[in-house]
């Protein structure tokens, strides 16, 4: 699934919430995806950007490269990944999906493996619910286990 239908506006953390104002999230994202967990240092005075920063030209073009340079250059930038920062809400979804049974498609949904799926909602499957007097296989070893 995409993190552009996860994750809101008001969960981006610093430095994405700057680039807000002259960037879509859609090129925030490419941002994030380019340099996530590096620490960098724009240099607010570079000459030929396509030359220094070709890897950012072509995640959002030049004009915006210029812009997140200004914004950002001159200072060390640390670049942490949005869904990390929005990890509370990843896991309001992924707890509003699960019905029981569909771990499998979860996982694969929100590109966690199974046993992940299952530690974010508490546990294995979530049990049926329970009909007024039916009888679970534990009641029933407990009354043979009496006689």
């Amino acid at each position: 699934m995409g993190i552009e239908k996860i994750v809101k506006v008001g969960d981006l953390t610093e430095p994405y919430i700057r680039l807000l104002d002259f960037l879509n999230f859609g090129d925030i994202v490419n941002i994030e995806q380019e340099y996530r967990g590096r620490q960098m240092r724009f240099k607010r005075d570079c000459e030929n950007v396509n030359e220094e920063y070709p890897d950012l030209v072509y995640r959002v073009g030049e004009v915006k490269a210029l812009q997140v340079i200004n914004a950002l250059g001159d200072m060390w930038v640390y670049f942490p990944s949005i869904r990390r920062s929005a990890i509370d809400c990843i896991y309001q979804t992924i707890k509003s999906e699960f019905n029981g049974y569909n771990t499998a498609v979860l996982a694969k949904k929100h590109g966690y493996s199974e046993r992940h799926i299952r530690r974010i909602v508490g546990g294995g499957r979530r049990s049926p619910p329970v009909m007024e007097g039916q009888l679970s296989l534990n009641d029933i070893f407990v009354t043979m286990s009496i006689q």
